[in-house]
């Protein structure tokens, strides 16, 4: 009999998955359940686990994806097996109604309460567990324990106590996101699903890990026929409105959960973010697409990449999606080429025409984040872009503000950057002081306060925050 893997989700029913080949499975000899559940005996028998990883099947399969880690709910399972997908046979002539049904319960349920694998985000729930019990290698201690001191104690005792430590080289450090993930988590389970006051409570830590995590745990038991409108809901609070910066962390962090939610379905997610509220709320979402698909917050590796182009899918996706995708593609380009930034240069190069720009404006971001916002490095790494250094400084500048939420260190950017830089990079900034302020005199004061030295680039930090 052949196997039923549930293809990694994209094209097709749930789209293109990975394949799952005539070598793999058929007789189900190698997973070797202990459960008597009806579902786990059809997960058995129909050779599952010689394609997938399952820790409550005790299956250690590799063909398809890791569904600790992927975590589909039963509507997606039994949409999978009935329907199949690409490099996946349909089932429905070889498993019966009954049977797909267990199989779907068995995997969703058993994955939901799963602690190994994945982030506890998505399904956390509190324990006595603590820092103190945590060993360095036991990664999964840390997220439950900085969740529950989330849960407890409110999420800014839990990211206090981890923004100390991430600057301490060593486990917290190294997987940040994903635990900045789990207290997310536990600040919605805090604030009683309040998805408003979750977001105000917390800070962009650790690549804003902490607002992907309440989104994720938000989209946690929504039946996909209800999608577009929760997504909606979720960012609509006043809480969330309260600022353009904190509405764009929710309906960004909407992307990264959708991308969690769907199982890396980008076509789905790309359009769930279509039916947000506005033009501005879609595009927002779409970035958090874009960055989930390139840079997995569980080591997902998605299905809509391609070794040899590194450009992809932006040179592929429609013409409304294509800003983001650019403007986040360097976090897929850059781990290709070791970090090279003349190669990483070179590729931007070969974007199509109209968006070359906004390629060196992800590598600016980027060299933002990998140089930990030292300015002089930012500006040696710029310098690989030549022509593009300015649109390269004038992002990694944003990336800085964004990042302290203020001009903190970006302006020390601005002001040591060459000449012919400066007032881009300055009107960069002042988009981002601009975000935090509805009002237009807060956000006048910002920019004076942010040039009070430098007043010559009062007008460039005036326009970027729209200061008439």
């Amino acid at each position: 009999m052949a196997r039923a893997c549930i293809a990694h989700p994209g094209r097709g029913p749930l789209g293109p998955g990975f394949p799952c080949p005539g070598g793999c499975g058929g007789n189900g000899n190698e997973s070797s359940s202990t459960s008597s559940l009806p579902g786990a005996k059809v997960f058995e028998s129909a050779g599952c686990g010689d394609c997938h990883t399952l820790q409550a099947a005790k299956s250690k399969g590799t063909v398809g994806p890791d569904l600790d880690q992927l975590r589909p709910d039963a509507q997606t399972v039994e949409r999978q097996v009935r329907n199949g997908g690409v490099g996946m046979p349909s089932f429905s002539k070889k498993l019966n109604e009954v049977q797909i049904s267990q199989v779907a319960e068995f995997v969703s349920e058993s994955t939901r309460s799963s602690t190994m694998g994945g982030s506890v985000a998505a399904g956390f729930k509190p324990d006595d567990t603590k820092l103190s019990d945590c060993k360095p290698t036991d990664f999964h201690c840390y997220e439950q324990s900085f969740a529950n001191i989330s849960y407890n104690d409110g999420p800014r005792t839990a990211l206090d106590e981890f923004d100390k430590d991430i600057k301490t080289p060593g486990p917290i450090e190294r997987d940040c996101h994903r635990i900045a993930h789990a207290i997310g988590a536990g600040a919605l389970s805090h604030f009683h699903g309040n998805i408003g006051q979750a977001f105000i409570a917390g800070r962009p830590s650790c690549t804003s890990g902490y607002y992907h995590g309440i989104l994720e745990r938000a989209f946690l038991g929504v039946p996909q026929n209800q999608l577009g409108a929760k997504a909606r809901a979720f960012c609509s609070s006043p809480e969330v409105r309260k600022s353009e910066f904190i509405a764009y962390q929710c309906v960004h962090g909407l992307g990264h959960g959708l991308m969690i939610y769907t199982g890396y379905d980008m076509p789905l997610s790309l359009h769930t973010c279509d039916k947000l509220a506005s033009g501005w709320d879609a595009t927002g979402c779409t970035g958090g697409v874009f960055m989930e698909n390139y840079q997995s917050s569980y080591g997902i590796v998605s299905r809509w990449l391609k070794k040899k182009d590194l450009i992809y899918p932006c040179n592929s996706v429609a013409e409304k999606y294509k800003f983001y995708c650019y403007d986040l593609v360097t976090a897929r380009i850059l781990p290709k080429v070791n970090y090279n930034w003349k190669k990483a240069a070179a590729w931007c190069r070969k974007s199509e025409k109209n968006w070359v720009k906004v390629c060196f404006q992800s590598m600016g971001r980027d060299a933002s984040g990998y140089t930990r916002l030292d300015p002089p490095a930012i500006i040696k790494i710029c310098s690989n872009a030549k022509d593009m250094a300015g649109q390269c400084i004038y992002a990694a500048g944003k990336d800085m503000a964004y990042t302290d939420v203020s001009a903190r260190r970006a302006k020390v950017l601005c002001n040591t950057a060459p000449a012919s830089t400066r007032a881009y990079c300055w009107h960069g900034i002042g988009e981002i002081l601009g975000s935090l302020n509805r009002e237009t005199e807060k956000r006048k004061a910002s920019c004076d306060e942010a040039t009070a030295t430098k007043p010559r680039y009062r007008k460039d930090c005036y326009a970027g925050a729209a200061v008439t």
